[in-house]
């Protein structure tokens, strides 16, 4: 090693040696080495201009880009596949690269509310890991306020009706208000059929009655228009980032206690856009004290058949009905928490509703005296096809002499 360090040593241009030559160049030492030694200057090599299988092909491609400057390698390289090219994928991807138009980008505008003046709301979906090693999927409801930037997240087994109701009446009970405006996307639970002009569209019933319980203004995202929700989404990706990523959760009780305690720790830190924090701007919203609306009941009706186990089914759960009632058709009305089955407007039995799904839930009175009623069931004779004499008749065996067999045995000997 010694002697390869001296032999550097001694060729040096100036104060230079190979090694720092080799790293102000990028060349290796050995070249470095080699041409310090020769007496010839290098020479630069020309590359042959070796015919490519696109050449043939490089006018219509351009001539697309020119039309329609979005079109991806994939769409332009079956578009010549089917002219004859029988080229590869990635010598196509790098002539386009050159050769495709610069797209402009528009300008963004940001869109700021006043305060009090809206929210916006969405959905989004997270598996958590169980402690049997499985995983949970729940739904995150997130609603984050113009304004002031506030936030507030709520996880869900379902993206139900009653689980939006509810992660609203969270928000408002969080925010201590409720802001004019809403905007949502193509929730099914907020909006059954969408039309242009948005506020044409047809709304869920139930959804209407909570709407104008609040009165707040429901608006639709634009269609096919980019960053109109852009806060919220924002929220989303601030939540898997910051809440989400690198957490253990026990259930989905653990998992919301805890995204409390970051709300709490997120709201009061700066703002990167506003650069204030949220908790103190959120006063500048002047909302309507929550406590001062009415209580919202959430109370939803359905009619079911009773069915022969004495089970009715509700939310992809099933809820124990008294057996007598089995077979029947009965009311069952959703509110908050529990449900309640009527028969003849009387109510028969109530339940807790259950999270989840393909679970049941099962109340042992409604199952008294249905086996002694079982027991007690006369056990009916199955229908005769015919008459006894009949089907004897049909089975009769003609009876013969066994002098009849002898001679006939006889006949065959001979």
């Amino acid at each position: 090693m010694l002697k390869d360090l001296a032999r550097e040593q001694e060729l040096t241009i100036g104060k230079v040696n190979i090694s720092e030559i080799s790293r102000m160049t990028g060349f290796d030492r050995k070249t470095v080495r080699h041409y310090l030694s020769s007496d010839v200057p290098p020479e630069s090599r020309r590359r042959r201009n070796r015919p490519s299988k696109l050449d043939k092909y490089k006018p219509y491609i351009r001539n697309r880009l020119e039309q329609y400057p979005s079109l991806t390698r994939t769409r332009i390289y079956e578009e010549i596949k089917e002219q004859g090219y029988d080229g590869g994928l990635t010598i196509l991807g790098d002539y386009i690269s050159k050769v495709r138009p610069e797209i402009p980008k528009l300008p963004e505008i940001r869109y700021e509310t006043p305060p009090g003046e809206m929210g916006q709301c969405d959905w989004f979906e997270y598996n958590y890991a169980c402690t049997d090693g499985t995983k949970k999927k729940v739904y995150g409801f997130i609603m984050v306020l113009g304004y002031s930037r506030m936030r507030y997240v709520r996880f869900f087994h379902s993206q139900s009706l009653q689980a939006l109701i509810e992660g609203h009446l969270g928000a408002f009970e969080y925010f201590n208000g409720v802001p004019k405006v809403l905007l949502y996307d193509n929730l099914r639970s907020v909006v059954l059929k969408r039309k242009v002009p948005s506020t044409s569209s047809e709304f869920h019933p139930e959804f209407i009655n909570f709407r104008d319980h609040f009165g707040f203004t429901s608006r639709l995202c634009r269609i096919y228009r980019a960053k109109t929700k852009g806060k919220v989404e924002r929220g989303v990706l601030y939540v898997k980032q910051n809440f989400l990523y690198g957490r253990e959760f026990s259930s989905i009780d653990d998992l919301n206690l805890q995204v409390m305690g970051w709300l709490n720790t997120a709201n009061a830190k700066v703002h990167g856009t506003t650069y204030e924090i949220p908790f103190e701007r959120l006063p500048k919203e002047n909302f309507r004290p929550y406590s001062s609306y009415p209580q919202f009941v959430f109370r939803k009706k359905y009619q079911r058949k009773v069915m022969r186990d004495c089970y009715i089914s509700m939310y992809n759960n099933q809820y124990s009905v008294p057996w007598k009632y089995a077979g029947r058709i009965v009311d069952v009305i959703v509110q908050d928490n529990t449900i309640s089955v009527f028969a003849d407007d009387t109510e028969i039995c109530t339940h807790i509703l259950l999270e989840g799904k393909n679970q049941r839930s099962k109340k042992k009175e409604h199952f008294e005296g249905l086996l002694k009623k079982v027991l007690n069931e006369p056990c009916k004779s199955p229908k005769r096809k015919q008459d006894d004499t009949e089907e004897k008749e049909q089975y009769l065996v003609e009876k013969r002499s066994t002098a009849d067999y002898d001679a006939l045995f006889k006949g065959d000997a001979s």
